[in-house]
């Protein structure tokens, strides 16, 4: 029930919040966490019930781009967790 298959692209679109991706799409946590340095904030922390658009208009975000990236990684693309550069993302535990 309202699960992708791996066939079918996945269902994000800009009038959606942080939480409904993340929560669908655990996997775009990454994703997230690369544009924190874009936002100069933690996206999940300080807009996670904002929609998309907003948050990409808030924080001077490409929202077409922002969409796509997690498209991407909720689709099983490259995820920057699984790459061998993970040390280039910061730690902030």
């Amino acid at each position: 029930m309202g699960h992708d298959t791996p066939d079918e692209s996945p269902h994000i679109n800009a009038d959606m919040t942080i939480l409904d991706v993340v929560s669908r799409y655990r996997q775009t946590e990454t994703v997230f966490k690369q544009y924190d340095g874009k936002a100069g904030v933690c996206l999940c922390c300080q807009a996670l019930f904002d929609p998309l658009k907003e948050v990409a208009n808030k924080y001077g975000l490409d929202l077409a781009q922002f969409v796509a990236d997690l498209k991407l990684a909720a689709s099983g693309g490259e995820d920057p967790v699984d790459s061998p550069h993970q040390e280039s993302l910061p730690n902030f535990v």
